[in-house]
């Protein structure tokens, strides 16, 4: 393994998407008042902004039969405690405005 390898292979903020392993985006978690109002708890997360990969194709379906809604889901990780799941998207271009590098 290359000191390269290695060193992004510790680096929290370095991670591939578990869906389609692709590279996922440091997303500027600022404060969020949808859901239970307390936001992330992190500044900076890791969010899957590939539009195939395999958990946001399938999402605009799933949400539309299971809630009669329009949107999808992009996945994400906290890299400050390990927290991980699935952001709502209303569009392509949802969140990708908050995207830092």
């Amino acid at each position: 393994m290359s000191e390269e390898q290695k060193e992004t292979a510790t680096d929290p903020m370095v991670r591939a998407c578990r869906h389609c392993g692709q590279p996922m985006q440091k997303w500027l978690a600022t404060h969020n008042d949808w859901g239970d109002g307390m936001g992330f708890c992190t500044d900076i997360m890791l969010v899957c902004f590939n539009d195939a990969c395999p958990i946001y194709v399938k999402g605009w379906n799933t949400l539309f039969d299971k809630y009669r809604k329009v949107g999808s889901v992009r996945y994400f990780y906290n890299p400050e405690d390990g927290f991980q799941g699935v952001l709502p998207v209303g569009h392509k271009d949802a969140l990708r405005g908050d995207i830092v590098e």
